[in-house]
C-alpha cells in the first residue's frame, strides 16, 4: 500500500506504457527485482521472528503480493518493469513482446515470455523460502494460488511456478477462488480445491481458503466440499466478516446418513 510507485524506486510492476500497477485495495503490485526481493525478504524474516518469539514454528505464505493478473485496457499486461524487461533481454537476446491480454488467441507466439515469467516467480519464492529456512530452520512455507483470477489461458501458465512449487519444496499449496464462491459456481470451486492433487500434492499438503459471504453465496457448501476431500485445512476468510455477520461457531460439518432401502 505504501510503496513508492515511481520509476526511481523500481519496486512497482508496470504496464507497457510505463504506468505503475495500482490495485483498488489500494495497493501497489510489486515486481520481482532485487530491491523488491530485499524488501519482502526482510518483511518475511520479521514476521517469522514474531512467530518464533511467540513460541510458534514460523509459517509464512506467498500470495497476493505477487503474480500478474489483469491487463490495462488498450495497453497490455503488467510485467514490463525495467528489471523484468532487462532480464528477459539478457536471456533471450530480444525485447519482450507486448502481450495485450491474459487470454491470447495463440499462446505459441509467447512461448519464451511464458517460460521466463513462470521461472521468474519460482526464483523469487525460492529465494524467500531459502532466506527464511536459513535463519529459521524448520520454518514452514506455503503458496496461495487463486484459481479464479488465473483461469485465463495465459495466467494459468505464467502464474504457476512449476520449477519451484513442488511437494518436496512447499509445506502446503493453498487454493482460493472467491470469484467462483460469489458466483455460486461450485463446480469451478471444486476444480479449484482439486488443483493441488493434479500437481502431485498429498491431502496433507493441500488447503483451501473460502471467502465468507452472506446467505446468498455458496460458501458453506464450498466448505463442506473441501472437507469431503480430506484437505489438511479449510480456512475461512476473514475473521472480521465472520464475527460481524454473526455466523455460528465452527465446525461446518454437514452430517449425512445413508440408508439401505428394500
Amino acid at each position: 500500500m505504501n510503496v513508492d510507485p515511481s520509476p526511481t524506486t523500481a519496486m512497482a510492476q508496470r504496464y507497457p506504457d510505463g504506468s505503475a500497477v495500482v490495485l483498488n485495495t489500494p495497493a501497489i503490485q510489486t515486481n520481482f527485482s532485487p530491491i523488491a526481493l530485499q524488501y519482502w525478504t526482510q518483511v518475511y524474516l520479521d514476521m517469522a521472528a514474531l512467530q518464533q518469539d511467540a513460541g510458534l514454528t514460523p509459517y509464512l505464505q506467498s500470495g497476493e503480493v505477487q503474480w500478474w493478473y489483469f491487463p490495462k485496457a488498450g495497453v497490455g499486461m503488467t510485467f514490463y518493469d525495467a528489471f523484468t524487461r532487462q532480464q528477459f533481454a539478457i536471456q533471450y537476446g530480444v525485447a519482450m513482446q507486448t502481450i495485450t491480454t491474459n487470454d491470447p488467441e495463440n499462446l505459441d507466439l509467447y512461448a519464451n515470455e511464458i517460460a521466463f515469467l513462470a521461472s521468474l516467480i519460482g526464483n523469487y519464492t525460492s529465494s524467500l523460502r531459502g532466506a527464511l529456512q536459513t535463519q529459521f530452520p524448520g520454518c514452514r512455507y506455503e503458496v496461495l494460488y487463486p484459481n479464479d483470477v488465473n483461469a485465463t489461458s495465459l495466467n494459468r501458465l505464467i502464474n504457476y511456478a512449476s520449477n519451484d512449487w513442488t511437494p518436496d519444496k512447499l509445506t502446503c499449496l493453498k487454493t482460493e477462488s472467491f470469484g467462483f464462491t460469489g458466483g455460486h459456481d461450485l463446480d469451478s470451486s471444486t476444480q479449484s480445491m482439486s488443483l493441488g492433487a493434479t500437481k502431485g500434492f498429498l491431502n496433507t499438503q493441500r488447503s483451501h481458503l473460502v471467502g465468507i459471504g452472506d446467505a446468498w453465496t455458496a460458501w458453506t457448501r464450498e466448505v463442506n466440499l473441501a472437507q469431503s476431500q480430506g484437505l489438511e485445512s479449510v480456512v475461512l476468510f476473514a475473521l472480521d466478516q465472520y464475527c460481524l455477520i454473526g455466523y455460528p461457531p465452527a465446525p461446518f460439518v454437514r452430517l449425512a446418513r445413508s440408508q439401505r432401502q428394500g
